[in-house]
C-alpha cells in the first residue's frame, strides 16, 4: 500500500514539463551518439548482405541468452523461406557475444555485434539498437523488405513472411496505446516493413511512455499518416498456456507460427534455470527435433 502514492508522485514528477523536457534532451544524446558508433560497420556489413542476393531481411536482437538463439536460429532454418536471418547482437555479456557468435556461425546465420549500448532501460535499449540497425544497415542495404523479430519469438511452423505482404506495406502485432492516449506502435518483436513505404521516413523505435507508447512507438507520428488499415497485415496473437513440469504458465502464439516465450512478460519465471531447462526442452522436443540438436546446454 505504501508504495502506491510513491508510484503515484513519481507519475506526476515525470508528467512535469520541465523533466519531460530534460529526459527527452538527455534521450536524444544517448541515441544520437549510439547511432553514430561503428557506421561505417553498419555500411560494410549492408555490403555482405546485398551481394547474397537477397531481398528480404529479419534482424533479431539478441540480449545474454545463447540458449534463446540457440532454439530461434535453429527454427528460422526449419521453417522461414524467403527472408534472411541476421542477429545483431545488443549484449552486454562478452561471454554471452561469443557463445551467440560462435551458434550463429556454426549454423550459418549471419551475426552481428553492435557497439556497447549506453542505455540502461531495457526498452529504449531495445528501440536504440532499432534505429541503428535502420539508419546504418537499412538504409544502405535497400532491400525489398525488413523487419525485427524478438529473439525468443520462433517459427514453429512454416513461415513465409514476404509472401505474408504481398501487397502491403507492412505487417506486425499492432497494440494501442495505453491509459488513453491516442495512436498505435508495432510491437518491437514482430514488426515488418516493405523499404519503398518508409525509405523516406526518420523512423525512430524508440518508446514514448509519456503517451502510452512503448517501443516502436516513436514511429507513431509518421506512421499514422503513411499506413491505413487496408495496407497493414495485422498478425494475429493467440494466448498458448503450457504446464511446464509443476509450472502453468502463459505464453502467445501469432498466427499460428510464431510462439513468443515472452522473456519481458515472465522476467521472474524465465530467469531461473530450472524453467528455462524445461521450457528449452519443450521446444526443442516438440518443434525442433530433439535436444540431441541443441548446441546450449548449459543454461
Amino acid at each position: 500500500m505504501v508504495w502506491q502514492p510513491v508510484k503515484s508522485l513519481i507519475r506526476q514528477v515525470h508528467k512535469n514539463r520541465h523533466v519531460r523536457k530534460a529526459k527527452d534532451f538527455r534521450n536524444a544524446l544517448v541515441e544520437g551518439y549510439f547511432r553514430s558508433r561503428h557506421v561505417a560497420q553498419g555500411s560494410k556489413l549492408a555490403e555482405e548482405l546485398r551481394r547474397t542476393g537477397s531481398r528480404h531481411y529479419c534482424f533479431a536482437i539478441a540480449f545474454n541468452t545463447p540458449w534463446v538463439i540457440d532454439a530461434l536460429t535453429k527454427a528460422w532454418l526449419t521453417y522461414s523461406t524467403g527472408m534472411t536471418l541476421v542477429v545483431v547482437d545488443n549484449s552486454s555479456s562478452r561471454s554471452a557475444r561469443q557463445a551467440i557468435e560462435t551458434i550463429c556461425r556454426s549454423r550459418g546465420i549471419v551475426y552481428f555485434g553492435l557497439p556497447r549500448n549506453p542505455e540502461w532501460n531495457p526498452n529504449r535499449s531495445h528501440g536504440i539498437s532499432m534505429n541503428w540497425i535502420f539508419h546504418n544497415i537499412v538504409r544502405h542495404l535497400r532491400p525489398e523488405t525488413f523487419g525485427y523479430l524478438d529473439h525468443d519469438c520462433f517459427p514453429v511452423a512454416p513461415l513465409d513472411i514476404p509472401r505474408c505482404m504481398e501487397g502491403k506495406a507492412a505487417y506486425g502485432a499492432k497494440h494501442r496505446a495505453e491509459r488513453g492516449h491516442d495512436g498505435w506502435y508495432f510491437w518491437a518483436g514482430l514488426c515488418f516493413f516493405r523499404y519503398a513505404a518508409v525509405e523516406d521516413l526518420d523512423l525512430d523505435f524508440r518508446p514514448r511512455f509519456e503517451t502510452g507508447l512503448d517501443t516502436g512507438g516513436g514511429n507513431w507520428p509518421m506512421l499514422r499518416d503513411r499506413l491505413d488499415e487496408n495496407n497493414i497485415v495485422g498478425a494475429r496473437g493467440t494466448t498458448v498456456s503450457l504446464r511446464i513440469g509443476e509450472t502453468e504458465a502463459h505464453h502467445q502464439m501469432f498466427d499460428g507460427s510464431l510462439f513468443h516465450v515472452g522473456g519481458a512478460s515472465y522476467r521472474a519465471l524465465i530467469s531461473t534455470r530450472r524453467y528455462r531447462r524445461l521450457m528449452s526442452d519443450h521446444l526443442w522436443d516438440t518443434y525442433l527435433g530433439g535436444v540431441a540438436g541443441r548446441l546450449v546446454n548449459d543454461l
